[in-house]
Order: structure tokens, then C-alpha cells, then sequence
């Protein structure tokens, strides 16, 4: 019995060992090859709930097609079809919502001639399926058909106002509802460059302004002519990158790490309109090495997505500039990347080519991202009440999250409940619509209460008047009692 007692005793204690080891074990961490994180109001890199999950990679080989050869760009229809433009191979694979491969386009027929691409980076389908080819090396955009059959080719625009020196190599291409075509071209430095319907240049749209720095400029002052031209010119930014929304707003981005303008909204005037957080632009990432980015990619609502290079993150955000949530970062592991070329998004999905890999990797909405993602839906759309029911359940994930506080926090507002606005708009940081809130509290306590603090004030007043004249009757009934 003794030694039977022993053996169970023994037992007992490997089965608590294994169940602590398991216990202890990091499979949240696992699950994740990345930290979630947003900023606060101080500028302050915060922890935060994972928005978005890696589900599923593919691969050329996987795909059936045969490596993918230095990829450059995706795009996704709104039928759920994928667009991989393999730039080294020079062709587009076509992938259906499956993954399995429905078209290849090698090369294609031009007015008799066999053709086909050099090195192309940038691609974009319309909603008819019009498919739109950045060919850069053969300097041109090409048009085809869904099937892959040619249309036509833009060359190099012609104006009296475009120099002897300029040289056309598109990058990327973009389409509006209009028909308007827009292209970045490599070292443009004047802006997009738009041909009308019909393929005709109209002019350059959205220049970017010059940076300027202070010391070169002090230098270039007091400079000789001959110093000067040696000096490094002062030029406005390029832009590496463009999206276009259902209103045919114009996303822009540029890799420079100084600006705060990395992200412009273009209006059809070529102004920048995007609505920024007063406090912390979209820049991407607020440390010494600021983030970079190389594709943009608008989702509804006004949401966009930028791709940043230096580590590998998307940053998402809203309309007015608030970042909702961060994913990706470089590594080895599912869900991290190597090189990151581009991000396109379709329903709850996320979608990242990596350039060196050769690879596309799917992300999933978590519960944490799905119910920001609802929640700012509904904010845009001025369901305020409703959203607020979901930022609730938001700060139930994350008590950290600021903008959960100010979307409670203007709902409120909007219901009259000015004092508790007020509370969780300052939790929010929001200033300006604590602002309001103590505003209309203010007005709204003084409405109630005035009534009240009047009747106060004159029955004091009221009360000092008989004081004093109950104390003058009195002296003067002691001084006629002195005189008698």
C-alpha cells in the first residue's frame, strides 16, 4: 500500500509540473509574431489589444504558377480577385478568393506585335475590370481588357510646359470613377502626373512643397555663384505612392521621414484636405527612426492603411487622422515580412506583398479589431449613439484606448448629458470637445440654477435692506430717547 501510495504521489506531482509548464507557457505570444500598440495624447507608444491575425500565406509555388519573381504589386477587385503583378517575370497572376489561379497574363498582342511588360511596379482594376499597367522600364501605362487583350498604351506626356530633360518611368497607376488617370513617375518631382478619358495629358496635380534646410539655405546666402551650384538644390518631394476613394479623393504618400505631410488627400483642385489629429499626424511611428512609407491603401469611411518600410507595419487610421491600431513588423515568422511592398484590404481581410519572399500574407479582424473597425463605422457615419454601445465593449479589451473615451464622450455629448461628456472626453484628452462640453454644462447648470441663485440674492438682499433699517430706527429711537 505504502509503495502503491508512493507511485500515485509521484504521478500527482508530474501531472502539477506538466500543468504548470502549460500553464506558463506564452501561447498568447505565440499567437502573435507581433505587440499591438497605438499612442496617446503625450505622444506615447501604449500597449494595445492585437487588431489583426495572420491567417494564411501563399506563395507562387503554392499558387501553382511558379515562384514569383520580385512581385511589386497587388491589387483586389471588388469580385474578391487577386492581382499579383510579378514584375520579374513580367507578368500578372490572377488568384480568386480561394487562391487558386484563374489567369496568367504574360504578354499580349499590340496592333499585331507580340508584347509584354519590363519590370513593371504598379497595377490597378477597375470596376468594369479594366486592368491598368504601370510598365516601367518600357516607360508607358498599358490598358487591357479583363482577358488580358490590349487597348492601349500611354507614353510619355508632351506639353510645352514638361523640359527636353524630362524622363518617364510610371511606378504606379490609378483610375477614377471619371476615367482620369493618374501616374507616379520616378524622380517626378512636380506631382501625379493626370491624362484625361482619352489618354491626353492635362497637367500635374498635388505638388509636393519644398523642404527646405535652414543651414543649406544660410549657406546658399552668403555663397559664391560657383559655390552655389555645387550646393544640393532645394526640390520638392516625389510621390511614391497613390489610392483613390469612391469620391475620387486622392491618397498620396512620400517617403520622406522629416515631413508631417507623409499621407495628403487630394481634392480634383490637387489640395491637400486630410483631416489630421491636431496633436500626432499620421507619420507612423513617433521615434528617432520615424516610419517610411511606400503604399496607402484606402478602405471605407475615410479608414486608410499606410505601409511603412523601415519595420514593416501597417498603421491604420481614421478619418480625422486617429490612429486606430498597428500590425506587422519584420521577421521570419508568419505575419512578418522581409521587404513589404504593398497593402490592399478586402472585406475583414488585410493583404501585405513581400517583395523578397515572393509571398502574400492574409490577416483576420480580431474581436478587439473588429469592434473598433464597427465602431468607427458607425462614428463616421454619425451614429453616435449606437457606436458608443461598441466603444464600451471596446474599453472592456482596452482601458487604454483613447478614442473609445471621445467616441462615449461625444455621444453623450450630443444626448445633453454635458457633465459626464466631460468626464470621459477628459479621460479621451480630447480638448476641444471638453472644451464644448464645459461650455454647454456650464450654460445648461446656470438655466437650472439661476432661478434659484436669484431668489437667493434678492432675499439676501432683501434681508441686509431690513437689517439695516431695523438698525437706523433702532439708533434713532436711542437718540430721541436721549434728547427727551
Amino acid at each position: 500500500m505504502e509503495a502503491l501510495g508512493l507511485k500515485i504521489k509521484s504521478l500527482l506531482l508530474i501531472l502539477a509540473a506538466v500543468l504548470l509548464f502549460a500553464g506558463l507557457s506564452p501561447s498568447a505570444a505565440q499567437a502573435s509574431p507581433y505587440e499591438g500598440y497605438t499612442y496617446n495624447y503625450w505622444g506615447q507608444a501604449v500597449k494595445s489589444p492585437i487588431a489583426f491575425l495572420p491567417s494564411r500565406a501563399i506563395t507562387g509555388q503554392e499558387a501553382g504558377t511558379g515562384a514569383w519573381n520580385a512581385p511589386t504589386d497587388i491589387f483586389i477587385s471588388d469580385e474578391g480577385l487577386v492581382y499579383v503583378l510579378d514584375s520579374g517575370n513580367g507578368r500578372i497572376v490572377v488568384l480568386n478568393s480561394q487562391w487558386e489561379t484563374v489567369q496568367e497574363i504574360k504578354g499580349f498582342n499590340n496592333n499585331g506585335k507580340e508584347d509584354g511588360f519590363k519590370n513593371p511596379e504598379g497595377i490597378f482594376v477597375t470596376k468594369k475590370g479594366q486592368i491598368y499597367v504601370a510598365d516601367t522600364e518600357n516607360r508607358r501605362v498599358v490598358e487591357l481588357n479583363r482577358d488580358g487583350s490590349f487597348v492601349r498604351e500611354l507614353g510619355a506626356p508632351k506639353a510645352d510646359v514638361i523640359s527636353e530633360s524630362f524622363e518617364y518611368f510610371p511606378r504606379k497607376v490609378i483610375v477614377d470613377k471619371a476615367g482620369r488617370i493618374y501616374v507616379v513617375g520616378r524622380g517626378v518631382y512636380e506631382g501625379l502626373i493626370e491624362f484625361d478619358i482619352d489618354g491626353r495629358f492635362t497637367g500635374f496635380m498635388g505638388t509636393n512643397r519644398v523642404q527646405f534646410d535652414p543651414i543649406d539655405l544660410f549657406w546658399k546666402t552668403v555663397a559664391t555663384k560657383e559655390q552655389r551650384e555645387k550646393l544640393i538644390r532645394f526640390i520638392p518631394l516625389e510621390f511614391n505612392n497613390a489610392d483613390v476613394d469612391e469620391d475620387g479623393f486622392i491618397y498620396t504618400t512620400t517617403m520622406d521621414k522629416s515631413t508631417l505631410s507623409a499621407v495628403k488627400k487630394l481634392n480634383p483642385s490637387g489640395i491637400d484636405v486630410l483631416s489630421m489629429n491636431a496633436d500626432i499626424p499620421p507619420i507612423g511611428d513617433l521615434s528617432i527612426n520615424r516610419s517610411s512609407f511606400i503604399d496607402i491603401d484606402v478602405v471605407d469611411s475615410g479608414v486608410y492603411r499606410a505601409l511603412d518600410s523601415t519595420r514593416g507595419r501597417i498603421f491604420t487610421y481614421n478619418e480625422d487622422g486617429n490612429l486606430l491600431y498597428v500590425i506587422g513588423q519584420l521577421g521570419n515568422q508568419l505575419g512578418t515580412f522581409k521587404n513589404p511592398v504593398a497593402v490592399e484590404s478586402y472585406g475583414d481581410a488585410i493583404y501585405v506583398l513581400d517583395r523578397d519572399l515572393g509571398r502574400i500574407t492574409e490577416f483576420k479582424a480580431t474581436q478587439f479589431g473588429s469592434l473598433v473597425n464597427h465602431a468607427n463605422q458607425l462614428y463616421s457615419s454619425g451614429k453616435h449613439d449606437e457606436a458608443a454601445r461598441l466603444w464600451q465593449e471596446v474599453l472592456r479589451l482596452d482601458a487604454n484606448y483613447e478614442m473609445a473615451y471621445v467616441g462615449i464622450g461625444k455621444s453623450l455629448l450630443r444626448q445633453g448629458e454635458y457633465k459626464d461628456a466631460m468626464t470621459y472626453l477628459k479621460l479621451g484628452n480630447d480638448r476641444e470637445y471638453y472644451s464644448k462640453a464645459l461650455g454647454k454644462y456650464r450654460r445648461e447648470y446656470m438655466r437650472e440654477y439661476f432661478g434659484m441663485y436669484m431668489t437667493g440674492v434678492i432675499a439676501l438682499l432683501v434681508l441686509i435692506f431690513g437689517i439695516r433699517r431695523f438698525a437706523r430706527s433702532r439708533k434713532g429711537g436711542r437718540v430721541q430717547d436721549a434728547v427727551s
